[in-house]
């Protein structure tokens, strides 16, 4: 018997945090809607796993990892059954582990926020457990009805990669990847209790911008779910997303804003999704296994060192680009390239990255922890073709750009500011491949 229980709470950080994105100093000067932790615990009358999302830009594993054992010792969901991903919101905060990282700006360092949000976390899974019920699980996909998620990096008429390109490099010749414009859809239908929806779409919450903290798009695709139909609760979950956002630089830029640009074209992407959502209510595949599972693999990657002999340059490049000096002409490429140049006085010789696979049955979440590119989740999908998967970005753990090998060899400022090397994408897929296939 498949059981399914939901909670949320507020965690909106007080003003004067810092919102993290963009490599400059922002501190949040209101909220245009909250910021939020949404769970969901599922399994059987004697298992139970946890989803939880927040809308974080990101929480490095070092602060997941005691987070979830926390969380497992007051709950006793195992610790390797409890997904926390954070939705890489740009208008919201940053979760670190210590101070002194390389974008120690972005970080928030309130001590008494911190230890509050600790507690959050414990309370929103305790909730979500205590609300479970039966329930009969049903799965769903389909297309947007217009594209709204784009890949972002683009084959310029020079042959290089460009990431956004500006108008100054010429027209684009073609995007180098397909995007994924589709909303995959779980319902938990429960007698008596209102539905559980699981809301997975693939494209950077990166829409809105300025010092205002919200939730971008997940928010509303939350609140128009909700809206639509108030039996309902709703958790969005974002999926492989590194190389996707919500522009279209094959149209004139007065053209890729239908409804205005900022946090109206946020709200047009978000009923755009609930729309969808409502489209795919008329079908659906019933799945009836209730076996839990779950489990966490780090991978081990070399560290990227290409640039080392500029260590000292690229120190003092971001001395001055935090001293003001050249914020006017500096590329976000530069800016990302030196800090990662200045992270290799003290860098490991390979990096971890979480693989995380959770699931009920035949229905399984695969969390990378970083940002996948879209092709993560194409490759996860056509290795389980027994399971329906939904993935999810910064699961488990905030480590960087997660690139394809392709990517690597193209080059573009995700090649250029990774911390990793060829071959990522790989050992990535390969563990969640192998978890699927152990589960």
């Amino acid at each position: 018997m498949i059981k399914a229980g939901f909670a949320r709470v507020d965690v909106t950080p007080p003003l004067g945090t810092p919102i993290a994105g963009y490599f400059s100093v922002r501190l949040a000067e209101g909220v245009l809607d909250p910021i939020e932790l949404n769970a969901v615990a599922f399994g059987n009358e004697h298992e139970s796993a946890l989803l939880i999302a927040a809308d974080f830009t990101g929480m490095t594993m070092a602060r997941i990892t005691p987070l979830r054992a926390r969380i497992a010792a007051m709950t006793g969901v195992p610790a390797e059954r409890i997904l926390i991903t954070s939705l890489h919101q740009h208008t919201s905060i940053y979760v670190g582990d210590e101070i002194g990282d390389a974008e120690d700006y972005a970080m928030i360092k309130d001590g008494a926020y911190l230890d509050f949000l600790d507690r959050k976390f414990c309370d929103v899974a305790k909730m979500a457990l205590s609300d479970m019920s039966e329930a009969r699980l049903l799965a769903n996909e389909g297309a947007t009805e217009k594209m709204i998620a784009f890949t972002r990096r683009y084959v310029m008429p020079d042959r290089t990669i460009r990431t956004n390109p500006p108008s100054k490099y010429g027209v684009p010749v073609r995007r180098t990847e397909a995007p994924d414009n589709t909303v995959r859809l779980l319902r938990f239908v429960r007698e008596g209790k209102c539905e559980i929806d699981i809301v997975n779409f693939s494209t950077h919450p990166d829409v809105i911008s300025g010092n205002l903290l919200s939730a971008d798009w997940p928010g509303f695709v939350r609140r128009f779910v909700e809206s639509d139909r108030p039996d309902v609760a709703c958790l969005c979950m974002v999926g492989c997303q590194g190389d996707s956002n919500h522009l279209d630089f094959f149209k004139p830029k007065e053209e890729r804003f239908p409804e205005g640009m900022g946090y109206p074209h946020s709200r047009y992407m978000g009923r755009m999704i609930a729309d969808t959502v409502g489209a795919l209510l008329q079908d659906g595949t019933e799945h009836t296994g209730d076996t839990v599972f779950g489990g966490v693999k780090l991978i081990y990657n070399k560290t990227n060192t290409a640039g080392e002999e500029y260590y000292d340059e690229a120190v003092q490049f971001i001395a001055d680009y935090e001293a003001g000096e050249p914020k006017k002409t500096a590329h976000v490429t530069d800016i990302a390239y030196a800090m990662r140049v200045r992270r290799l006085l003290t860098a490991p010789i390979r990096r971890a990255v979480p693989v995380t696979v959770l699931g009920i049955g035949d229905v399984a979440f695969v969390g990378y922890g970083g940002e996948p590119f879209t092709h993560y989740g194409t490759a996860a999908r056509a290795g389980a073709e027994d399971k329906t998967v939904l993935c999810a970005c910064c699961a488990n753990g905030y480590e960087g750009y997660l690139l394809t090998e392709q990517a690597f060899r193209e080059g573009g400022y995700e090649a250029a500011t990774s911390l990793y090397t060829p071959g990522l994408e790989k050992q990535c897929v390969d563990a969640a491949l192998t978890m699927l296939k152990q589960f």
